[in-house]
């Protein structure tokens, strides 16, 4: 346990689940898209699959363009044996997806029916919410890791960041004290149960620019490519807090912020074989990207009553990198039920363990914030499954559902694995299932069409504040966290 607390007081580069939470994306896009959760890799036809499967873009017949702005709401729920909390948060975008499609036709002897360009822009991830844990007498404390650190650095001169104002050599009362025989012991939290409190704030998202072109080829074949560009930006605050009784205890506080940018590539194609029958496949190169880190940390005390004023020592730094996300393979199947309306299915596979993390350089980071990724991610499937049904000649009903599964292999918690996280923060959140369910309407009169659509997203995570490496088992080792996010999206737009 004593590597955590070492590598977090002397600041570091990315972890890997950070990462990890960088290359995942949410079904997003138009309000169609939505309302099928993504399942349109075979069909095409919406602006949103210059994002999913390029080759869609080849199957408009005219021109388009739409605007799509969105609402959400979110609720996190924590459970940290037993303790409840529950924080609630509304955001939205004017502009959650916008995109024009042109259509040209050849002349009539040519192979290629339709010739198209296009370019779209998506909210692909939202990182938006406010989540908040408590625990109540747990029997690990945060200061049996610096305790443990500093008792390892007694006479290396090699001392932490906080060395001396754990000590007391600063100013206040110092978080760990050297004994009699020689090593460090926690001075608030020594054989003390103690209550726990933590809230983190995280903002951000990423979007994506796809410009895409298509070719038609005699109403069977349809071939697409897109060049996507993203923007990343993200940013966590954590606050950790342990009370020790009437003693006192002690505060953890963290900013991390990470921008970047990077691109990709994407391939598809949809076929014919029979009219009833559409089979699609697309290809997704991992996205480049370049990344910055800048963190910034304080660590104090403060005396009971909590008054509010601590005595900290802080510390920051910044990191530059290189991160490619894990490439995508899209099969997709939808059959035409006669004049009424269609099912489709797709199945998307990502390997999670292929996320490379560099230097700017180009070097691989081979540290231990990184190292284990590829033994610790897996391969996985996302399953989306999406039908629409036309009401009347202008008005439809759409149904969709969705399993993302776990990108995480579970032996990393079975087995109690240490983990290494992200720049000074310890703490760090371990991914489970994703699951999707959506619905919504679409009426179209002429070249104009409205859609609307809402979606619920439930999200599994398991939040550790820090690695306990002692396996405690009276001691839970983690907060249970249900993300539950509701978006409402409405699409409007000309064909022409």
């Amino acid at each position: 346990m004593s590597g955590l607390f070492a590598s977090f007081l002397s600041v570091q580069a990315q972890g890997e689940f950070d990462v990890l939470k960088y290359s995942q994306t949410d079904i997003s896009g138009s309000a169609r898209y939505v309302a099928m959760s993504g399942a349109f890799g075979a069909l095409g036809g919406d602006i949103s699959v210059l994002g999913n499967n390029p080759a869609g873009i080849a199957v408009y017949r005219s021109s388009e363009i739409s605007v799509t702005p969105s609402v959400k709401y979110t609720n996190a729920k924590s459970d940290f044996n037993g303790n409840n909390n529950n924080v609630t948060d509304w955001s939205g975008h004017l502009i959650n997806n916008f995109g024009y499609v042109g259509s040209f036709r050849t002349y009539d002897e040519s192979a290629i029916s339709n010739f198209n360009i296009g370019i779209s822009f998506n909210r692909i991830k939202d990182f938006n919410r406010t989540t908040t844990i408590t625990g109540s007498n747990r029997a690990t404390s945060f200061l049996d890791g610096i305790a443990s650190e500093e008792t390892n650095l007694i006479g290396s001169n090699s001392h932490s960041a906080y060395w001396d104002y754990v000590t007391g050599g600063g100013v206040g009362t110092p978080l760990v004290t050297l004994n009699s025989a020689g090593t460090m012991y926690e001075t608030f939290a020594d054989g003390k149960a103690h209550n726990n409190w933590t809230k983190m704030v995280e903002t951000g998202g990423i979007n994506e620019w796809n410009f895409s072109l298509g070719a038609n080829y005699s109403h069977q074949l349809y071939l697409g490519l897109s060049v996507g560009v993203q923007s990343f930006d993200y940013t966590m605050q954590t606050t950790y807090e342990e009370y020790f009784g009437t003693v006192g205890g002690m505060a953890l506080n963290n900013v991390l912020v990470t921008t970047g940018n990077g691109f990709n590539f994407k391939f598809g194609a949809i076929y014919r074989p029979i009219p009833e029958i559409r089979l699609g496949l697309a290809v997704h190169t991992p996205t480049y990207f370049n990344m910055t880190d800048v963190f910034n940390t304080s660590l104090g005390t403060f005396e009971m009553p909590d008054d509010g004023n601590y005595t900290t020592e802080g510390t920051e730094g910044y990191q530059d990198y290189q991160m490619n996300t894990p490439g995508r393979i899209i099969v997709s199947v939808a059959y035409q039920v006669g004049e009424k309306g269609f099912i489709s299915f797709d199945g998307e596979y990502i390997d999670y363990s292929t996320i490379k993390v560099k230097y700017t350089d180009g070097t691989d980071m081979t540290d231990d914030f990184i190292q284990y990724l590829p033994d610790d991610m897996k391969s996985v499937w996302h399953l989306r499954l999406g039908g629409e049904y036309r009401l009347s000649d202008n008005l439809s009903l759409r149904v969709g559902g969705a399993l993302y599964q776990m990108p995480v292999k579970k032996s990393l918690e079975t087995n109690n694995t240490q983990i290494f996280a992200c720049g000074t923060n310890p703490a760090y959140t371990i991914p489970q299932e994703t699951y999707y369910i959506s619905g919504g309407l679409g009426y179209h009169s002429g070249g104009f069409f409205l859609d609307f659509a809402l979606q619920r997203q439930i999200a599994k995570e398991h939040y550790y504040p820090f690695y306990d490496g002692t396996g405690n088992s009276s001691d839970p080792l983690y907060s249970d966290i249900s993300i539950q996010k509701t978006m409402g999206v409405a699409t409007v737009g000309l064909k022409f």
